[in-house]
Formats: structure tokens, C-alpha cells, sequence
């Protein structure tokens, strides 16, 4: 059994060992956090003197225990490690306490007795906005003439639609043990996709050189992107307790603590006019988002600019003009979600194609046909790249015919002439996703591959497995470039200490980060021994085949050689084993001045055709049948890539559909918990599921000619609120406004015309 399925085995027989699982020294103690419970205010006093005499604590740490810096930030340090004057969030940190248990600290907590003046927090963004509460510049593109495009229309309409934020919902919440060693150092076992920004954000706070702080990351019980900056949190109080009691230090959130404090996809507040003619095809867009981004700056910047760069989705839109604000508010700092701001602009430019199908009464899905961008002409994005390999088209002829939409068409019309309380539709959805980091600098990735005389191989690379098999696809990478079996290669876990500087598991660049990396140390490792083969064979360089763990020449395919052998001589002839390479995207830039360049390597595309049925007695719907047709290039495992496609839909349809954050008109987030926060179960999957991998365009730039997953098939799960859309526009033809997240109740709202 290779490593791979021992690693699946182990995973579905509740094996795989998490941070809570590690085993731990035997005076291990147990972090918690103090919480303010308002919003925004001005502390006055802190009292903990009481707590600190409670049974089994050993410590209680306030932001003038912090030995560094108090402050953090992935791209602005604008987040206090603790709160000092002021408290700007319901659930912000306030105190550490480390206890001989979580139980004993919980009740340590009980007693601490904090004084804050409440003052009046910011809750809306239109508030925010209009006081101009931006922690950092404002975004814009503007691409051809606007104003022209409009005078020109035939129709032009305007609109407001507002998009609900998201709870990643990880399996495992937010943990980290940190380990104090007797040489000063210390070891961070961290649950996060970004081990070497715990790294630095505990150097800062420890005032401690990074190469003294070791973080290890093994597989993660799910990420989603709330793991890229918020695992900061834990990471450094646990390593600040740690260092200060010199004992082990856990910190595990509960999934409570989990919800309160971290943030979510950011919620958008958006006003769009669009001018298109009778045809159905745009010919100017315009803008303006209002994105919640919390308490602190966090990844917004770099989040709305994805959303910027994915205002178009998958058309050629002639002028487009857009803004993008990022609005400061008391709550939790929002942070990365699955599509990285993405779903919310493509939200948009969705709806907008529906609205047009509405007014022109042309098809929806021959609507989004007549906008998609050319082969040839009308091919070139607003930000001015150019739209190459571009398969949009062919997609878009393929699900037509697989899924039978004509004939579908028809049959749910006869449906809902004869249906009363229930109606169905169909909607079509495709996307566009370019693929790097948008900032160019993180577009690197590096590896190190050692052989062992027995012919087996041990990896280490950066990227971080959450359940999206990475170290699978590494392992097959490493399989298929050295000729070697499955079972003899080994991925070790992610550590800051041997893999320096890496860059998150994010925007869907694991496996083309790393799988380059690896494949470049591979390929030096295999040309060095390929020299010494030649001679210690007597094959020519050229006929050197390596495969199923054996090396031959093409010439004599029977006469195989021991890939062991090769080494154990390669060894005792003192010639190297071991072979560390560094890769970086190439090509990528991109100019925030002017919102122009060319920020993706590539993108990746696919297409979904949705079919709901809506009961307008209840409010609730169900997913009939929904076809996907997705391109990976020559998938690296196809299993896996399906897996990801299916869950990254059915997340949309969550987010989309059900997954709804309530907060009071005090800032408390009221679905903090999975009593009151709904996700999809196995009944809300589509009960005819089909999901194909497009097989026509490898990528031969690509990882094994391969295109990335994580993300880009999450945008096709918007055709399931489309397709709600449309059924209630059969039951309700006025006029509505159907916001995401379109729940039971607010698709009752609009089915029975009731305003907001």
C-alpha cells in the first residue's frame, strides 16, 4: 500500500492526527483567550488578580506582556496582538491565560473583571463609506468609453444587490501547540496554510530572529483560505504563553470562539448599470463595491483586487468602470474565502446577464453565449491580457448537448404551466479564473528531494495539505518524473526549517508551485545520475528510460537495473543524493497604479447547467440535476480533481442558498455555532450529479500538462441561485431583487412580493 492510501485509510478510520491529536509533554499547559464582548469601546481598566489565583493557572499575559511588537498584519500591521486602548470587535483578544487545563482557564476567565466604555460601533458599510473609513485605498479600472457605451444601448439598467458573507466552517478549528526548547528556540505545530507567515508574525512578536522559531505543518482538517492569515492568532499566543511559562502551550478554539472571532468571506454591498442592446450583448458596465472588511485591513487589498480583475467573469464587456471600496468596520477582519473575492464580482456580472435575459426575453444561457470572449477578436481582458487557449466556447456547445437543455427547456415549461405551488428552471453558468498570486512576489516555490540507498524518496516542499490532496498529487508528480513506484516515495510534513520563506497554500497554486519545484529537483538529481548510469551500465545517455523503479535503455528494455542498485553505486561513487530546487511563476506582473498587466499564468475554465425546483408554499428548493464540465488540462488524479469540483459547488450552493451570518444591531455574530448556522448535508446535493473533466486542452506549461482546481469550479455552484431566480420569476413575473444568501425566507419575500 503506497503512502497515498495509507494516508486515506487512516483519514476515514479517524487516524489522521491533527494538533489536538499530537501528543503532547506531559506539563503541557492550555491557552484561552479573555474576549471583548462589545464591539467598539475605550478600556478603562483591566483586573485580573482574582483570576490569576485561580486553580491551575500559571499565567495571564495583557498586551504589556508581549516582549516584540503588538501589532500584525499580513499586508498592513494594523492588527494589535491583544487590545489595548481600544477594543474594535465583539470576540478581540484582551487577555491570555495558560492553565493546567482548558476547563481551569475557562473559569480563570470568569473572574476577570474589564471596564469599557461603549462607544458607538460602525455596522454598515454605507456608514462606513460615507465617513470614509477606508484602511487603505480605494481600487479602480476603467476600460473604454463608459458614458458612450451607455448613450449607445438600447436598454440600460441599474441596480443594487447586496452578497452575504461566509463561514469557512473547517473541520478542525483554529489550533497551535507551541513547544519552548532549551536552546531559546522554539517549535510551532500549527494548524495553517501559511507556516512561514506564523513564522514571522511570532519572530515579531517574540523580538526573536525567525531561523530560532520552527513551524511545522502536517496535513489540516481544512482551510478554505480562512487558515492563510487568521491561524496567526493562535500561532503567536500560543508561543507567546509558551515563552513565558517555559512549558508547551496548547491553544485549540472551540468552534464558538472559532466562529466569533474570525472572519469571513467579505460581504459586498454593490450598485451596477449596465447598457446592452436588444441583441443581449453588453456594451458598458459600471460599479461600485462596498466591501465589509472588519476591524483590520487583513488580505482585503489583495482580495478585492481579484474581485476587480474578475468584474468580466467570462465576457468580453467593451467599457467597463468600476470601484471597489474597502469599508472599516466593528467587526471581525474578513479575510480569504475559496475564490478570493471572485465569486462576488462574478455574482454580479451573473446576475446582470439574467436581468438582461429578463428584459430582452432571450434565453439565459444564449445570452451568456453571445458575451463570451472570442478566439480572436474581443479577447482581451480589461486589464489588457490577453485571453489565449480560450475554450469558452467549446464548453459552452458541450453542455448544451450533454445536458439536454433544449428538450429540458421545454419539459420545464410544460412543468410549470401545470404546476401551481412549484416551479422549476434552468440556468447556465461558466467561468473564467485566472490562476497566480496577484502579487507577483508570491508566485515562488521551492523543494528539496533526497534519494536513500534503498531507492526510496523522501519530498519536502511548501504547500500545505487541507484535504485537497496536494500530497497525493506531489507524490504522483515525483512517481511519474523519477519512474519510480508510488510506495517508494515519501512527503514529509511542511517546515519552515527546511523549506524557508514559503509562500500560503492559496489561489489554487499548490500544486503547480510545488509540483514545478519538485520536477526541477528531480530533473537535476536524475541528469547527474543519468551521467554515472551511462557509464555503470554502458547505456548512452540519450536511451536511459526510468521506470517502475528500474533503469533501462530503450534499446534493451529487458535488461532492467535496480533503481537501488543505481544509487547504493551512485553513493559509494560519493556523487550527491539530495537536490533542492527553486521555481517562480514566470511572466506574471501587474500594475496597481493603472490596474493593467498581465496577472494570471493562465486561467481555468469550466461550465455548469443547474435545475432547481422551487416550492413557493415553504420557500425551500431542491437541486434536480446540475452538469459540470470542467478544464483541469491532463489531470494529474482524476478522482481527486472531480472531488474538488463537487465540493467547491456545493459549497457556492451553500453560501449561495442557506450559509446566512446574522449579527445584532450590537455586532454579535448570532450564528456562531452549528445550532444556528446551516452548511449543505448529503440532502441538499444535487440529486443527479454529473461531473466531467474536460479532456481537450492540456496545458503544456502545466505540471504534468495540468491546470489547477481548488478554486475556479466554486463560481459554477452561482447557477443554482440563478436557476432559484428564475423559478420565481415564474411564479412572481414583477419586479424582485433575490440577494445571496437567497433563504427560505427571502425567496418567499420576493416570490410574494414583500420589500426588504
Amino acid at each position: 500500500m503506497d503512502q497515498a492510501t495509507k494516508r486515506i485509510a487512516a483519514h476515514f478510520t479517524g487516524q489522521t492526527r491533527f494538533v489536538d491529536d499530537i501528543d503532547k509533554p506531559s506539563n503541557t499547559l492550555y491557552g484561552y483567550i479573555v474576549k471583548s464582548d462589545v464591539a467598539y469601546g475605550r478600556v478603562e481598566s483591566v483586573n485580573y488578580e482574582k483570576a490569576l489565583k485561580s486553580p491551575g493557572v500559571c499565567a495571564i499575559l495583557s498586551h504589556k506582556d508581549i516582549p516584540g511588537k503588538n501589532s500584525m498584519g499580513a499586508v498592513f500591521d494594523d492588527e494589535p496582538v491583544l487590545a489595548e486602548d481600544y477594543v474594535e470587535f465583539i470576540g478581540q483578544a484582551v487577555l491570555l491565560i495558560a492553565a493546567t487545563s482548558r476547563q481551569a482557564a475557562a473559569d480563570a476567565a470568569k473572574k476577570v473583571e474589564i471596564v469599557v466604555t461603549e462607544l458607538e460601533p460602525v455596522l454598515d458599510v454605507e456608514e462606513s463609506f460615507r465617513k470614509k473609513n477606508f484602511p487603505f485605498d480605494p481600487l479602480f479600472i476603467e476600460s473604454g468609453d463608459v458614458e458612450s457605451g451607455f448613450e449607445g444601448s438600447h436598454f440600460v439598467i441599474e441596480g443594487e444587490l447586496v452578497i452575504g458573507g461566509q463561514e469557512h466552517f473547517y473541520l478542525e478549528t483554529n489550533a497551535a501547540m507551541s513547544i519552548p526548547k532549551a536552546d531559546g528556540t522554539i517549535v510551532v505545530y500549527s494548524s495553517t496554510q501559511n507556516p512561514s507567515e506564523n513564522q514571522l508574525i511570532i519572530s515579531h512578536a517574540l523580538d526573536l530572529e525567525s531561523s530560532r522559531i520552527e513551524v511545522i505543518t502536517d496535513v489540516i482538517g481544512g482551510g478554505f483560505g480562512g487558515k492563510e492569515t487568521q491561524s496567526n492568532w493562535c500561532a503567536v499566543w500560543s508561543a507567546l504563553l509558551a515563552t513565558h511559562c517555559k512549558r508547551a502551550v496548547v491553544m485549540v478554539l472551540d468552534r464558538r470562539e472559532d466562529m466569533l472571532i474570525t472572519g469571513k468571506r467579505h460581504p459586498v454591498k454593490v450598485n451596477y448599470k449596465v447598457g446592452f442592446n436588444s441583441n443581449g450583448k453588453i456594451n458598458s458596465y459600471s460599479s461600485r463595491f462596498l466591501f465589509d472588511v472588519g476591524f483590520s485591513a487583513d488580505l482585503s487589498r489583495s482580495i478585492i483586487e481579484r474581485a476587480l480583475l474578475h468584474l468580466d467573469n467570462s465576457y468580453y464587456i467593451p467599457a467597463v468602470k468600476s470601484e471597489l471600496y474597502p469599508c472599516k468596520t466593528n467587526r471581525s477582519s474578513n479575510t480569504a474565502f475559496r475564490g478570493f473575492g471572485a465569486p462576488q464580482s462574478i455574482a454580479v456580472i451573473e446576475y446582470i446577464m439574467d436581468e438582461i435575459s429578463r428584459k430582452t426575453g432571450i434565453d439565459g444561457a444564449e445570452v451568456r453565449r453571445k458575451n463570451l470572449y472570442g478566439e480572436r477578436v474581443r479577447n482581451r481582458a480589461p486589464y489588457g491580457q490577453l485571453i489565449k487557449d480560450n475554450i469558452l466556447g467549446d464548453l459552452y456547445r458541450s453542455i448544451m448537448e450533454s445536458s439536454d437543455y433544449s428538450a429540458r427547456v421545454k419539459e420545464i415549461k410544460r412543468f410549470n404551466r401545470n404546476s401551481q405551488w412549484k416551479k422549476r428552471a434552468i440556468a447556465v453558468v461558466p467561468v473564467k479564473f485566472g490562476i497566480s498570486f496577484t502579487t507577483t512576489f508570491l508566485n515562488q516555490g521551492a523543494a528539496l528531494v533526497n534519494l536513500y540507498k534503498d531507492g526510496s524518496v523522501a519530498l519536502h516542499q511548501g504547500g500545505v495539505e487541507m484535504g485537497q490532496g496536494l500530497y497525493d498529487k506531489m507524490i504522483e508528480v515525483a512517481s511519474r518524473e523519477f519512474g519510480i513506484k508510488k510506495e517508494a516515495v515519501r512527503i514529509c510534513s511542511t517546515n519552515t526549517m527546511v523549506i524557508p520563506n514559503t509562500s500560503a497554500t492559496a489561489a489554487s497554486t499548490g500544486s503547480d508551485i510545488n509540483g514545478h519545484a519538485i520536477k526541477l529537483a528531480i530533473d537535476c538529481l536524475k541528469a547527474r545520475l543519468n551521467v554515472f548510469a551511462a557509464t555503470l551500465y554502458g547505456i548512452d545517455l540519450i536511451d536511459i528510460v526510468w521506470e517502475n523503479s528500474t533503469i533501462y535503455s530503450r534499446k534493451k528494455p529487458s535488461e532492467t537495473h535496480p533503481l537501488s542498485h543505481l544509487i547504493q553505486n551512485a553513493y559509494l561513487a560519493r556523487i550527491s543524493l539530495s537536490e533542492q530546487a527553486f521555481y517562480k511563476t514566470p511572466g506574471v506582473h501587474f500594475n496597481r497604479e493603472t490596474s493593467r498587466g498581465e496577472p494570471f499564468y493562465y486561467y481555468a475554465c469550466g461550465i455548469a447547467a443547474s435545475e432547481v425546483e422551487v416550492d413557493f408554499l415553504t420557500g425551500s428548493h431542491t437541486v434536480l440535476r446540475a452538469d459540470i464540465l470542467h478544464d483541469v488540462g491532463e489531470s494529474i488524479d482524476p478522482l481527486i480533481d472531480k472531488g474538488q469540483i463537487e465540493g467547491a459547488f456545493v459549497q457556492c450552493m451553500g453560501w449561495t442558498t442557506v450559509e446566512e451570518l446574522v449579527y445584532n444591531n450590537k455586532g454579535l455574530l448570532l450564528t456562531a455555532g452549528p445550532d444556528s448556522y446551516k452548511i449543505p448535508g448529503i440532502a441538499d446535493i444535487p440529486k443527479d450529479f454529473r461531473v466531467s473533466l474536460y479532456k481537450e486542452n492540456p496545458f503544456k506549461d502545466g505540471i504534468l500538462r495540468s491546470r489547477a482546481v481548488g478554486e475556479p469550479p466554486f463560481i459554477l455552484g452561482l447557477s443554482v441561485w440563478l436557476a432559484i431566480k428564475q423559478a420565481i420569476s415564474k411564479f412572481n413575473p414583477g419586479e424582485f431583487r433575490l440577494d445571496l444568501t437567497a433563504t427560505k425566507e427571502k425567496i418567499l419575500k420576493c416570490a410574494y412580493g414583500y420589500e426588504e
